[in-house]
């Protein structure tokens, strides 16, 4: 399927400059970013996806909302949405997104704000080369190209930078048995050295699949609903339980729990934690219309996001951020 060009005009509040090192862009990368001092919950952006108010929006560190998707009165775009997440892309000029509800996935430009393309029908589900059943986390690489999880077709698909199918990998047999098979994949993360990190929600399992298709471990997480497991750069990973009440943990890759946070079992279906610095994680808490910044070193909530733009948060789906 050629992938639809949507043109609309709309004026950018700010278009992010381009960073040295586009690893830190992936989600987990910054986490080879220095400490930060108590107090300063982030440097850089945050970008969040605001599915309950239909945008997707950016901030800064104190809170002021410095872009925001759709445009006003952009009622096309509207049409695609509500979006479940949203990532920049490592170059920094564009950013992914994906609505479950209307089975489409979209590349947004940046410093416009429109449409670049957009890969299924909106409101048709459906399974192949142009159509998701379930997609789930438009994640793009440090080569550009996307990966995301079609949850209810058990597959993780692969898209060029310009929307266009690549590949899939999954048989679409809904069994855990990767890299053949898929439960339910719900996350397909790209690491810096080209691996991916592959979620299940059957059974909990995450996996780790190198460039070449080849299953590197497999552990099954400790949680009742596994979302989103992040990798970061010494290969542990980031897993949300998306449940309430919810937890973040990150575990080695046999499984060992490294750290543990339940906002003292005041998380309500957290859907994904990403590390903003070697001492920061961002906490997407879903149905709590928030998102935490925590200090994992002491489990001190550092900054609590609740309001962008004078609009309350509602039904956070995911955060990602850019160091700059």
């Amino acid at each position: 399927m050629v992938p639809t060009a949507i043109a609309t005009s709309a004026p950018a509040l700010v278009a992010p400059a381009p960073i040295p090192d586009p690893a830190t862009r992936l989600p987990g990368g910054a986490a080879a970013l220095a400490p930060l001092p108590p107090g300063i919950p982030f440097r850089g952006h945050l970008l969040i996806t605001d599915r309950g108010n239909g945008r997707i929006v950016e901030i800064t560190p104190d809170g002021e909302m410095t872009w925001s998707f759709p445009a006003p009165g952009d009622a096309a775009a509207s049409a695609l949405g509500p979006w479940d997440d949203a990532y920049y892309a490592p170059d920094g000029s564009m950013i992914a997104a994906n609505s479950d509800p209307t089975s489409t996935v979209i590349g947004i430009d940046i410093a416009t704000r429109t449409v670049r393309w957009r890969v299924g029908t909106p409101g048709r589900t459906g399974k192949g080369t142009g159509a998701f059943n379930g997609p789930d986390d438009s994640v793009p690489a440090l080569d550009g190209t996307i990966y995301l999880a079609d949850i209810r077709n058990c597959r993780i698909v692969r898209l060029s930078a310009a929307g266009t199918f690549l590949s899939a990998l999954g048989n679409g047999s809904c069994v855990h048995r990767p890299p053949t098979s898929f439960a339910s994949p719900n996350g397909a993360f790209p690491t810096s050295d080209g691996d991916l990190i592959i979620t299940e929600i059957g059974g909990g399992w995450i996996d780790r699949i190198g460039p070449d298709g080849t299953l590197r471990w497999a552990i099954r997480a400790p949680v009742v609903f596994a979302s989103d497991a992040v990798p970061y750069p010494d290969g542990s990973v980031l897993v949300a339980d998306y449940v309430t009440p919810g937890k973040v943990l990150r575990l080695a890759p046999d499984g060992t729990v490294l750290w543990r946070f339940d906002a003292n079992g005041r998380l309500w279906n957290p859907s994904i934690a990403i590390p903003l610095a070697a001492n920061r994680v961002a906490i997407s808490d879903d149905f709590g219309n928030r998102v935490l910044v925590v200090d994992p070193t002491t489990n001190e909530i550092v900054r609590e996001y609740t309001t962008v733009g004078g609009v309350h948060l509602k039904w956070v789906d995911s955060v990602h951020a850019r160091p700059d």
